[in-house]
C-alpha cells in the first residue's frame, strides 16, 4: 500500500505540474493575442486616417485651387501639340533633342536642377511647326 501511494502522490504532482503549465501558457498565448488584437485595430485606425488624408489631399477643388496658385501658366494641352506616333517617329528625334533638349539640360545641370517640363516643352514647339504640323527634316 505505501509503494501505491507514493506512485499516486507522484503522478498527482506530475499531472499537477503539467496543469500549472498549460494554464501559464494559456494566460501568455492570450496576453498575445490581445496585444496583437490591439496592433490591428490600431493599423486600422492609421488606414482610416490615411483614407481620410488621401480624400482630402485628392479633392478636386482643393487641386484646382492649388493648380492655379502654384501653375499659373498652366493650361489645356492644344490639339497642334498632338502628333500622331508614326509622324514622331518620321521626325529627326535625335537632332532636335540635341538641338533643343541637350542645351536645356546642360544649362540646368550647372545649377543641379533640371526643369524637364520646359526641355520638353521647348522640343515639343520646336518638333511641331508654327502651323501645327510635323517639323520638317533639314
Amino acid at each position: 500500500m505505501n509503494r501505491s501511494v507514493i506512485v499516486s502522490v507522484v503522478f498527482l504532482v506530475l499531472v499537477g505540474l503539467c496543469v500549472s503549465r498549460v494554464k501559464y501558457e494559456v494566460v501568455f498565448l492570450r496576453n498575445k493575442l490581445k496585444e496583437i488584437d490591439r496592433k490591428i485595430e490600431k493599423y486600422q485606425d492609421d488606414i482610416r486616417v490615411y483614407n481620410a488624408e488621401w480624400s482630402y489631399l485628392n479633392d478636386p477643388k482643393r487641386l484646382k485651387r492649388l493648380a492655379m496658385k502654384y501653375l499659373p501658366n498652366l493650361r489645356p494641352t492644344e490639339n497642334a501639340q498632338i502628333i500622331s506616333f508614326d509622324a514622331f517617329m518620321a521626325s529627326d528625334f535625335e537632332k532636335a533633342f540635341t538641338q533643343n533638349i541637350a542645351p536645356v539640360i546642360e544649362q540646368h545641370s550647372q545649377r543641379r536642377t533640371i526643369d524637364a517640363s520646359k526641355a520638353f516643352g521647348s522640343f515639343l514647339d520646336e518638333a511641331v511647326g508654327r502651323n501645327g504640323g510635323v517639323m520638317q527634316n533639314g
